[in-house]
């Protein structure tokens, strides 16, 4: 690993980068409970699909007999930023967009690819630190960036809505609901950016075609738990929401969730459309 870090640094001395990477150390973020949050990770990089952001770590050395300066203090730093760089766009690249497609697949956009390296480059550093031999350093993009970077691409986008208000609390209308909790804990379901959510027949329920652009783009379609009692009782869904257990994912990808005629009607009939606002929940072992 030395060796790799080590060659790492030799490549950006030979080559000099413009870095954009923020030089904010220790942002400060108010996670959920860690049991409740689900997230896929590499050695090198994660993704919380929950807090909804993508997190790698970089390291370098500095060069041979520069270990004890400031220029090699400083050229580590810049190789372990440009690892953390490396680390992220691999990761990233294998995020699943859709049950079609993957963030490799909307990077051959022209547009997409500019705005994904942009996004890279200016990468927020978390934590930054040197042990006197490797400099280490955190960074994280938000899925956010990520949605607005895709975009573009997308076969299917959402469109400006008029997002209606939400009921007050302890007045909920008969046949009313705050938002929507999908119970697939017993389905092997894979996360993604993008899904649909359709009835027995195959007829969506939900999806890019139901929410308001700003809305999804801000909080994407769902957010992803592990405990159904604190997605229920979480704010993006607020006091009263419907809560419902998929029948069965759809194959092959299992991205996208079948619920049952009943609960589709329940969803399509609810006084105030949740849908709108991305006011769901979904939750998976």
């Amino acid at each position: 690993m030395i060796r790799r870090v080590a060659f790492l640094v030799l490549v950006v001395m030979l080559f000099p980068l413009s870095l954009g990477a923020q030089e904010t150390v220790t942002a400060e973020v108010t996670p959920a409970p860690p049991e409740t949050t689900v997230v896929d990770e590499t050695e090198r990089a994660r993704i919380d699909w929950t807090e909804g952001y993508i997190e790698a770590q970089g390291e370098a050395v500095a060069p041979a007999g520069k270990a004890d300066t400031a220029q090699g203090k400083l050229l580590a730093r810049r190789g372990a930023v440009v690892d953390l760089q490396r680390n992220l766009l691999e990761f990233l690249q294998g995020v699943r967009v859709d049950s079609r497609t993957t963030m490799r697949d909307f990077m051959a956009s022209d547009v997409v690819r500019t705005e994904v390296q942009g996004m890279i480059k200016n990468v927020e550093i978390l934590e930054a630190f040197w042990d006197g031999e490797i400099y280490t350093v955190r960074g994280r993009v938000k899925l956010e960036q990520v949605r607005r970077a895709v975009l573009p691409a997308l076969p299917e986008k959402p469109a400006p809505k008029a997002v209606p208000a939400a009921p007050a609390p302890g007045r909920k209308p008969s046949g009313s609901y705050t938002g929507l909790v999908v119970d697939a804990r017993h389905l092997p379901l894979i996360p993604a950016m993008t899904f649909r959510i359709v009835d027995e027949k195959g007829k969506e329920v939900y999806g890019l075609g139901s929410v308001d652009r700003e809305r999804f783009l801000s909080s994407g379609l769902c957010d992803y738990h592990n405990h159904l009692d604190y997605a229920r009782g979480a704010p993006r869904v607020t006091d009263s929401p419907l809560v419902v257990k998929a029948v069965r994912v759809v194959g092959p990808q299992n991205v996208d969730l079948v619920v049952s005629n009943g609960d589709a009607a329940k969803i399509r009939g609810s006084a105030y459309d949740f849908r709108v606002p991305c006011r769901v929940s979904v939750v998976k072992r």
